[in-house]
């Protein structure tokens, strides 16, 4: 399959008609859509997606109220203004068909009046196919990519990890891989073993428990995916929820609208002003009056001072000089007296006369009122003039505020408010009850396998003493084996890729050494470390073998085992002693959950790949954001070892920051064509040929 042109009508920021000719052949293979963040990727990526899967491509069962509410979201907001409004998103695809190779033409088309309605049409060779070959077209389609893959060929790599390392991913990868391997046939060949048999063989009542066994563990499986994916659509209403508030918010807010609280808030703030103000002014007419008419003398008022100390102290000379002629002092100090008297003089003493002639009181209390004056700062006042001018210009504005806001439609938005947040609690509650009802799943998961696996094992038993005749029976059992047999093959294809692509893509030396990939699809990280044999011998000292499983880990006692020649702790106690090193070197196992995001990303595309590998088609794949938390360094690696090793058709949306003029330089021999999409108003997209950032 390849995609030679797309074309988007009124789709999210594409106004109008936009065209992308995106014919490549299998030497030039890459098309790369550059722009920066909110220019229009991943709306192409999306409409893409849209086209070929409608409903589907985002996870739904069915045309939904979900999905129009999406797609009603995704048509032109310009186009929207002016009902009815129409959208389309238009792909020419070829397709071998052994022999030939078919053009088609799909057309998936929005009317959007009172509601929307979807249409979807086919042209194979320029002749318009009937419904019923429509319908089996999408089947193929489907079968090319079904929904499971969706996420290996759309790849987006800011969600991608989500995929690969979220709770119940394991059954997600098994579930495309054994589609991508081709291993869901072998659900069909056994139903018409089962419908064969008819229940009639020997063995019927055995096998009608391993084939009552088989459809429980499927259904739990089943169960288990469903209440995944209702756990995802329940979050995606919960984001959508969220939206609606904030959208409400926003426009209540645009509209002026505001909460009575909001309106009795800027009131009484605006009185408090008005108080401040009157408070500042009734202290400045204070000033005015009681201070500063003596500020205007200040030099008088010191003077003034300056003459109250010094007949105070002229006074204290002559209280002296009085107490010390008095004729007992005097009989006592006999000639000092006149000494005494010259020395006070000297210190207190004056010749001038008194002009003010105060009492001691009179000078204690102008002194007081002087001081008050002479230490007022007259910046206090300048200080009030500009917080009464900050209070004028605080209130202009709520005054403004309050002109342009409203409160005649709170009690509508109150409600719809309300509504929301209630809708939005009780999908958080559900959302609740969805973890809790996976988790037991999960158990429920484990205990039908763990009765499947006993109930084959007892079929197996019967059917080696039952005739030779019971073929059908054998041949489920047989479909049995060879599914886990064929299903193991392909599981070491994709570890051995990876232990390639790990050492390809990531630069460190000590970052990923092993992978082991167990029946179930969990995934599991090794690197090779050195152990030092005073921890394996501390450990083995207990004797137990749970003990040194828990110091270093299942796989790593296996290679111990292996290294001793023997599954016992006493040869690898004796193993430990004998070596000549002082350390061991062993695969520990690796937290997933410890790397970094631009190392989970490296394992994730080195993991993606090796798994693409094994497709029995050619289908494009269509990469967003590649390099999504990847470092500088490693982008030169992904550029030339992963990108370049593509054969399929490539879509790499990218913004300047991510594939730039050196990978570009890398991968020139492969691009078929580039494509520049500019939004500066983030209106409208436009997009221009033959261009890329600054190349």
């Amino acid at each position: 399959m390849r995609i030679d042109s797309i074309i988007l009508n009124n789709f999210g920021s594409y106004e109008g008609e936009t065209t992308f000719d995106t014919n490549s052949t299998s030497e030039r293979n890459i098309i790369l859509i550059g722009g920066k963040n909110g220019a229009g990727k991943t709306t192409l990526f999306t409409a893409m997606r849209v086209c070929l899967y409608g409903y589907m491509s985002m996870g739904y069962k069915n045309y939904n109220a979900y999905y129009i509410r999406a797609i009603t979201k995704l048509i032109n907001n310009n186009a929207k203004m002016s009902k009815p409004a129409d959208a389309y998103v238009s792909m020419k695809i070829s397709l071998s068909s052994g022999r030939d190779v078919d053009q088609y033409q799909l057309v998936r088309s929005w009317h959007l009046s009172d509601s929307l309605t979807e249409t979807f049409s086919v042209s194979k060779n320029y002749i318009k196919l009937l419904p019923e070959e429509i319908a089996d077209f999408e089947k193929y389609i489907l079968s090319l990519i079904p929904p499971e893959l969706f996420n290996l060929y759309f790849f987006d790599g800011e969600k991608i990890a989500d995929f690969f390392m979220n709770e119940g991913s394991n059954t997600r990868i098994k579930e495309a891989f054994l589609t991508l391997c081709g291993y869901d046939t072998f659900d069909i060949m056994r139903r018409n073993f089962k419908r064969i048999s008819g229940g009639t063989s020997a063995s019927a009542p055995t096998l009608d428990i391993y084939w009552e066994a088989k459809q429980n563990a499927e259904n739990a499986r089943q169960a288990y995916l469903s209440l995944t994916e209702e756990l995802s659509k329940c979050e995606d209403t919960i984001s959508v929820c969220e939206a609606d508030i904030a959208e409400l918010e926003k426009s209540y807010t645009q509209k002026g609208g505001i909460s009575q609280e909001e309106w009795n808030e800027k009131v009484l703030l605006l009185k408090e002003e008005e108080k401040k103000r009157e408070s500042w002014n009734t202290i400045l007419r204070k000033w005015a009056n009681e201070m500063l008419p003596f500020l205007m003398i200040r030099e008088e008022i010191a003077a003034v001072k300056r003459q109250i100390v010094k007949e105070g102290n002229d006074q204290k000379y002559h209280n002296f000089c009085e107490v010390l002629n008095s004729p007992e002092i005097k009989k006592l100090l006999g000639d000092q007296t006149n000494k005494l008297e010259s020395i006070a003089f000297s210190q207190y003493g004056s010749a001038e006369h008194q002009i003010l002639a105060l009492s001691l009181e009179q000078s204690a209390l102008l002194l007081s009122q002087i001081g008050v004056i002479l230490s007022f700062d007259v910046k206090k006042i300048a200080k009030c003039k500009r917080a009464i001018k900050k209070s004028i210009v605080l209130s202009a504005k709520i005054r403004q505020e309050l002109e342009n806001s409203s409160i005649s439609t709170v009690q509508e938005y109150m409600k719809q408010r309300a509504a929301l947040f209630e809708k939005k609690s009780e999908l958080l509650g559900h959302r609740v009850e969805l973890e809790q009802a996976l988790t037991a799943q999960t158990k429920i998961v484990q205990q039908e396998e763990l009765i499947l696996e006993k109930s084959r094992l007892k079929l197996e038993s019967e059917l080696k003493k039952a005739s030779i005749n019971d073929i059908s029976v054998r041949a489920i059992v047989m479909l049995d084996k060879l599914q886990g047999i064929l299903y193991r093959q392909q599981i070491t294809k994709v570890e051995n890729f990876f232990r390639s692509e790990i050492k390809t893509l990531m630069r460190k030396t000590q970052f990923i050494d092993d992978i082991k990939i167990d029946d179930d699809f969990n995934i599991y990280l090794y690197r090779h470390e050195p152990i030092p044999c005073s921890v394996l011998m501390s450990a083995l000292a207990e004797g137990s073998e749970s003990r040194l499983i828990e110091v270093i880990g299942n796989e790593a006692l296996q290679e111990l085992y292996r290294l001793a020649g023997n599954k016992t702790i006493e040869s690898v106690e004796s193993y430990c002693m004998s070596v000549a090193d002082s350390h061991i070197v062993l695969p520990i196992r690796v937290d997933q959950s410890s790397l970094s995001n631009g190392e989970k990303q490296i394992f994730i595309m080195a993991l993606y790949h090796s798994l693409v590998q094994l497709g029995r088609h050619e289908v494009p794949l269509i990469i967003d954001t590649p390099f999504a938390r990847i470092d500088t360094e490693h982008r030169k690696n992904i550029s030339k070892y992963f990108f370049n090793k593509l054969s399929s058709q490539v879509f790499i949306l990218s913004t300047n920051e991510e594939i730039n003029s050196a990978h570009i330089q890398i991968m020139k021999d492969k691009i078929a064509a580039t494509y520049m999409l500019e939004n500066t108003d983030n209106k409208r997209t436009i997009v221009v040929k033959n261009s890329y950032f600054e190349v």
